[in-house]
């Protein structure tokens, strides 16, 4: 497949001139983008309702990971693969010990992810390299974290105020795939040290699928929904942060004990920003 650049100063000419006829044209650089530094947060918060005797039982979990992602090569279809190696990654939760914390950092910490990227953000073909068997099979996957908190731009210039539509599916643990709908909003234009910048509002819902491959299955009986910001780099054409806050209620079922559990309320924070 032939390979080809397109200089990043036709990115930015192009989206100024877009702006003048008072719209804007979002757009990833695909072709020409320099090794960027993130940083991956979640934070979720699980509870199991008690009864008048008892307190909800609570669970809290964090992960942070730092990770560098670069350009591979880009393709004549105006799309790029790209490698997202992990530098570095903290763990802790309150239902683990420490020695569980390293394990997990250590599991964690060898695993490189590459991906195709289209020029609206869609990303395909994620793979994980140096993958080894997970620790265990409620393991923490970090691509559904990612897919979650990547925002997806307008096939078209958008102008301020006008909204957009779109999907993508994420594949979880095991066999299970579930298609998450999102939804955006061009909120604000500006400049910010000479770059033009877009806030974006992200919505975003999707069901919960179990895996069936997994003695203890999650499922929702209802849309799980987010909300949260994108600022996007219009002049760069890369992500600056994405936040999203999700609200979730998820049955669960024991298939070994054969039992279906009280309902649980899950509270999920998700951040991703460019430390550039």
């Amino acid at each position: 497949m032939k390979i080809y650049a397109i200089p990043a100063l036709s990115v930015a000419l192009f989206s100024l001139c877009s702006c003048e006829r008072n719209e804007i044209h979002l757009a990833f650089n695909t072709q020409t983008a320099t090794p960027q530094s993130y940083v991956l947060e979640s934070t979720l918060n699980a509870s199991l309702p008690g009864d008048s005797n008892t307190v909800p039982e609570s669970m809290r979990t964090h992960v942070s990971v730092r990770s560098t992602m670069s350009l591979l090569m880009s393709y004549d279809d105006g799309s790029g693969r790209f490698e997202m190696k992990i530098d570095s990654v903290n763990y802790n939760s309150d239902k683990r010990s420490v020695d569980e914390f390293r394990n997990i950092e250590k599991y964690l910490s060898i695993q490189n992810f590459q991906f195709k990227l289209d020029r609206d953000g869609i990303i395909s073909n994620p793979s994980v390299e140096n993958a080894v068997d997970a620790l265990s099979e409620d393991e923490l996957n970090l691509i559904p974290l990612f897919l979650k908190a990547q925002p997806i731009l307008p096939e078209k210039p958008v102008k301020l105020g006008e909204s957009w539509e779109r999907q993508m599916p994420i594949h979880g643990k095991g066999n299970s795939s579930t298609t998450v709908y999102k939804t955006f909003t061009l909120q604000d234009v500006y400049l910010q040290d000479g770059v033009r910048m877009a806030k974006i509002h992200m919505g975003m819902k999707y069901l919960e699928l179990p895996d069936t491959t997994s003695n203890l299955q999650l499922k929702s009986s209802d849309y799980v929904i987010g909300d949260g910001i994108v600022l996007f780099d219009v002049t760069h054409g890369t992500l600056s942060s994405a936040e999203m806050d999700i609200l979730a209620k998820l049955d669960i079922f024991d298939l070994v004990a054969g039992d279906t559990l009280p309902s649980m309320n899950v509270n999920q924070k998700i951040t991703l920003k460019n430390l550039q």
